[in-house]
C-alpha cells in the first residue's frame, strides 16, 4: 500500500487540492503585494515538510502531529498531491502510534485526549510552522493595511487592538472599494481585473483550512467526510447555477480564501467576475457600515465621558463591540459544510449507541481522526465510547504499519 492511500481520496480531496493550486495561480497572475503573502516564497510549501521530515526532529514532529490529530484539509490535500520527503512517513507513523497508545490507555489519557480533540479543528503542525515563518503581526501590518489581501486582513484583525483594528479596516475598505468600482464600471470584463480582485480576496493559498478532513484509515472513506463532500458538491452546483442565471448569491457567497479559490477554479470568466463583484461589494458595504458605527460610538463615548455619572467600560468589552460592528457574514460554503458534518456526526452517534448500529457503521468505513474526535467528545461513556476508541485504535495501527513500510 502506498503512503498516499493513508490520505482520504474522496471528492472533497479533489476539490480542496484544486483550490490549493488555484490560490497560487491567482497570486502569480495578479502580482499581489500583500506583505504576508510575499513573505511566503514558492519554496515555503516544500520547506515546511522538510522540517517535519527532519530525522533529528522526528520525535518533536510526531508529537506535533499527534497533538493536532493529524493535518488540516489543506495540508492533507497537499500531501496527497506531492512526493513525500524522506522521513515524513516515519514521523506521521510515530504520530499515529502516539494517538493509538493514548486510546489504548484511555483512563490515563482521557483528559489529554479530550483537550487535543477540542482544540484540533482548523490548524495542524504544518499550519504552526507557516505561522511561525510568516507571522501576522497587527502592529506591523497596520501601517500597510491597504496592501494586505483580504484573507490576511481578517487574520490580523482577529489579533488587533482597537486602534490597529480601525487602521486595518480602513485599509481593507479602501481596497474593497477600489476593486468593487473597477469591476462595476465595465472594466471588470478584463480578465486581469477579475483575477486582481480574486487575488485580493483569496490571497496566498496558505492559511487555515476551510474544513478539516484527514483520513486515518488505509483505503477507507470517513462517512462524515463523504457527507461533507456531498454538501460541497451541492453548494458548488448551486453557486454555478445562481451565477449562470444572474442571481445574487446571498447566503451562498463564499468569503473564505479556500472556497473563493475553489469557485474561481471551476467557474467560467463571467462567473468569476460576478463572484468577485458580489464579494467585494458585500465587504465594502459591511466595512463602511461598521467603521461609521464605530466612529459614532467613539464620539458618543467622548461626549458621555464629560458626565459625572460616566463609567468607563472595560477595554475588552469595547474591543468586542468594535469587532462586532465589522463582523462579516459567514462563508456560505463553510456554513453548509459544518451543518453537513454535524448531521453526519449525529447519525454516527446514533449508530454507535447500539451493537447493531456499530456493525452497520463498520461497513461504512472508519472515521478520520478529526471527525473521530468530534464524535468521541459527544459519545456517552461506557460501551459506546470504548467500542468507538477501540475501532479507531485498530485503524491507526493499520495506518501506522502502512506508513512504516513505505519510507
Amino acid at each position: 500500500m502506498s503512503r498516499n492511500q493513508v490520505l482520504r481520496n474522496s471528492a472533497y480531496t479533489t476539490r480542496s487540492r484544486n483550490s490549493y493550486v488555484a490560490g497560487s495561480v491567482l497570486r502569480e497572475e495578479t502580482g499581489a503585494v500583500c506583505p504576508v503573502c510575499t513573505s511566503i516564497g514558492p519554496d515555503e510549501a516544500t520547506s515546511l515538510w522538510l522540517e517535519l521530515a527532519d530525522p533529528s526532529r522526528r520525535r518533536i514532529s510526531a508529537e506535533a502531529i499527534s497533538d493536532h490529530f493529524g493535518f488540516c484539509a489543506r495540508h492533507a490535500s497537499a500531501l496527497g498531491a506531492m512526493r513525500w520527503p524522506s522521513g515524513l512517513a516515519a514521523a506521521v507513523a510515530d504520530g499515529f502510534g502516539i494517538v493509538a497508545g493514548m486510546l489504548d490507555d484511555r483512563p490515563r489519557y482521557e483528559e489529554r485526549l479530550l483537550h487535543i480533540m477540542f482544540h484540533a479543528r482548523n490548524t495542524c503542525a504544518a499550519c504552526s510552522i507557516e505561522r511561525r515563518r510568516a507571522p501576522v503581526d497587527p502592529a506591523r501590518l497596520a501601517g500597510a493595511a491597504a496592501s494586505l489581501c483580504f484573507a490576511h486582513y481578517r487574520a490580523a484583525a482577529a489579533r488587533a487592538d482597537q486602534a490597529q483594528l480601525a487602521s486595518l479596516s480602513a485599509g481593507a475598505l479602501h481596497s474593497a472599494r477600489a476593486w468593487s468600482r473597477r469591476l462595476g464600471d465595465g472594466a471588470g470584463e478584463d480578465r486581469r481585473a477579475t483575477h486582481g480582485a480574486l487575488g485580493w480576496l483569496a490571497g496566498e493559498a496558505f492559511g487555515a483550512g476551510a474544513h478539516d478532513v484527514h483520513m486515518s484509515q488505509v483505503g477507507a472513506r470517513c462517512p462524515v467526510c463523504l457527507a461533507a463532500a456531498h454538501a460541497l458538491e451541492k453548494w458548488l452546483d448551486s453557486v454555478s447555477t445562481a451565477m449562470r442565471l444572474g442571481f445574487e448569491l446571498d447566503s451562498l457567497l463564499p468569503l473564505c480564501r479556500e472556497h473563493i479559490g475553489m469557485c474561481a477554479a471551476h467557474g467560467e470568466q463571467r462567473e468569476e467576475r460576478e463572484l468577485a463583484r458580489q464579494a467585494t461589494e458585500l465587504i465594502e458595504a459591511t466595512l463602511a457600515r461598521g467603521l461609521t458605527e464605530n466612529e459614532r460610538a467613539v464620539q458618543r463615548d467622548r461626549e458621555e465621558s464629560s458626565s459625572v455619572w460616566y463609567r468607563r467600560r472595560a477595554a475588552s468589552y469595547v474591543l468586542g463591540q468594535r469587532r462586532r460592528a465589522l463582523r462579516l457574514p459567514r462563508c456560505g460554503a463553510c456554513e453548509r459544510l459544518d451543518l453537513a458534518c454535524q448531521q453526519a456526526q449525529g447519525e454516527v452517534l446514533d449508530l454507535v449507541a447500539s451493537r447493531r448500529g456499530r456493525e452497520i457503521l463498520a461497513l461504512q468505513g472508519d472515521l478520520c481522526l478529526r471527525h473521530f474526535g468530534g464524535v468521541y467528545m459527544l459519545c456517552p461513556h461506557g460501551e459506546p465510547r470504548a467500542a468507538l476508541a477501540a475501532r479507531q485504535r485498530e485503524a491507526l495501527v493499520r495506518a501506522q504499519i502502512a506508513l512504516s513500510g513505505s519510507d
